[in-house]
């Protein structure tokens, strides 16, 4: 508090008691600030795929898929002394799981029908019903690593082409973008198994 002297300076008076703080509220329109920096950031932070709710929605729905891809993968193994199964049909007709795991909804591809999991583990392998690339045939629960590739998609899959799930040796699914993809895929083509994330990436 301020209070005027006998030669009339002012003078604080502290036994007035302490100076109030101005208090800060944030108005409607510091809000809106707030919410459009927020969405500006996950724009940026988002693969180009989930510029649109469908391409989100799609690219959610083929990792998941991918994750129980290698849930069942590692049930198989933990029943086979570590063994990876040879192809997807052989984890279909040995695992409950549907043939639609199988498919990835950014793809043009349908489940496999049948009234066995053998007769849709076979059409499986006729084209047009798995929108997945295996390459875990070989491998077991003590070789593969964090960086072992054992499923992945063609960059076809989604529409832009800028980027590919991939199922990696402990579980996890990460959306890679298409140059890393791109290694990925030219190194499963050669024949030369495990495939594994280039370094640096």
């Amino acid at each position: 508090m301020q209070s005027d002297g006998d030669d009339g300076r002012r003078v604080l008076d502290y036994a007035g008691g302490p100076l109030r703080k101005r208090s800060w509220q944030i108005t409607w329109v510091g809000w809106t600030i707030v919410l459009l920096i927020v969405m500006a950031l996950l724009a940026l932070l988002l693969p180009t795929d989930c510029g649109s709710a469908p391409g989100l929605d799609k690219l959610v729905k083929c990792a998941s898929n991918l994750q129980q891809i290698g849930k069942a993968v590692s049930l198989y193994a933990a029943d086979h002394r570590g063994q990876y199964p040879d192809s997807f049909e052989t984890l279909l007709t040995s695992e409950q799981m549907s043939s639609a795991v199988f498919v990835c909804p950014g793809s043009s591809d349908t489940p496999a029908i049948g009234p066995t999991a053998q007769a849709q583990a076979t059409q499986l392998s006729t084209g047009g019903h798995c929108s997945y690339i295996y390459v875990g045939r070989g491998l077991t629960a003590k070789t593969v690593t964090p960086d072992t590739v054992v499923v992945y998609e063609p960059l076809a899959n989604h529409s832009t082409g800028r980027g590919i799930n991939v199922l990696f040796g402990d579980g996890h699914v990460d959306y890679v973008v298409a140059q890393t993809a791109g290694k990925i895929i030219a190194a499963a083509a050669t024949g030369r198994f495990p495939v594994t994330m280039p370094s640096g990436q």
